[in-house]
């Protein structure tokens, strides 16, 4: 058993942090539907309550949404997971180092992602923090999309060989088909029309200062390989419309102020590394 399977990584948790409102729907239901925390049930002693076979049958639907709910199922298999359970103690497991590990691992998920939650449900954002944003996004947006082939090579020098054809008039789209190792050469290397922003940046600042119908006259090397680049053509791009990104900009937002709060915790903590540890305590960004 790996301790290391659920361990958190805080840029991980915040990227799904959308997940979390469905993945905890579970909890939430169980809660309402949990009226009484009264054994319906003891094996050898250890009370099962209807909060527990109500959160189980919860659980159970939503991992199999299609099987009718079955309380006399979901209560067997509680019974059969309480037995296992109790003879999985007897044997000493939990007190395995590498077991309490995981179990501690999972107390912190649970834990964290609980708190996560109940602060995501409390954000709300106003209009004109949702515009600003939104204009801060649009701003950072390329003005203009670029339609572009390539021939993508392994070796500068074999780059140069295709360049020094070019010069003498070869054709580029039948060039790429014959020689270009990229995924675009049986369409003779089209990559139809593309933002810079989802290239690597060599090959996108390379694209941007050609002029249409221009090739790359010097290979210009990504962690691809080697490229040369026909440009095509280009055109002016409108920004998304507010209304179709709204929800976007409350993710932004969200994961915004999760990172500052997440930092301030982390600011405020009192860490100590211990002398002849090889880590050192880093500062979250942007505190």
């Amino acid at each position: 058993m790996n301790a290391k399977i659920v361990k958190i990584t805080l840029p991980l948790l915040l990227s799904t942090v959308l997940l979390w409102g469905c993945q905890n729907e579970t909890q939430d239901k169980a809660a309402e539907a949990g009226k009484t925390k009264e054994a319906i049930v003891t094996v050898n002693g250890a009370p099962i309550t209807e909060q527990q076979l109500q959160t189980y049958m919860l659980g159970r639907q939503d991992a199999q949404p299609d099987v009718p709910p079955d309380r006399q199922a979901a209560l067997n298999e509680l019974i059969k997971l309480e037995v296992i359970k109790q003879q999985a103690e007897k044997e000493g497991i939990d007190k395995r180092p590498l077991v309490k590990a995981e179990l501690n691992w999972q107390r912190t998920n649970l834990l964290v992602n609980t708190l996560i939650r109940e602060r995501v449900s409390d954000m709300s954002f106003t209009e004109k923090e949702l515009k600003n944003e939104y204009k801060m996004q649009v701003a950072k947006l390329s003005k203009r999309e670029y339609k572009a082939r390539h021939i993508l090579t392994k070796t500068r020098e074999e780059a140069e060989k295709i360049i020094e054809k070019l010069n003498h008039g070869a054709d580029f789209v039948k060039l790429s088909e014959a020689q270009s190792t990229a995924p675009s050469a049986p369409q003779g290397g089209d990559l139809g029309w593309f933002s810079p922003t989802t290239m690597v940046p060599p090959f996108a600042k390379a694209v941007e200062k050609l002029k249409e119908g221009e090739y790359t006259k010097e290979p210009v090397k990504t962690r691809f390989g080697w490229h040369v680049i026909l440009l095509e053509d280009t055109r002016e791009t409108q920004p998304p419309a507010y209304a179709k990104v709204k929800d976007r900009l409350k993710n932004i937002l969200t994961s915004q102020a999760l990172n500052s709060y997440i930092n301030k915790l982390r600011a405020d903590a009192n860490v100590e590394i211990k002398a002849g540890s090889k880590t050192s305590p880093q500062t979250p960004a942007g505190t």
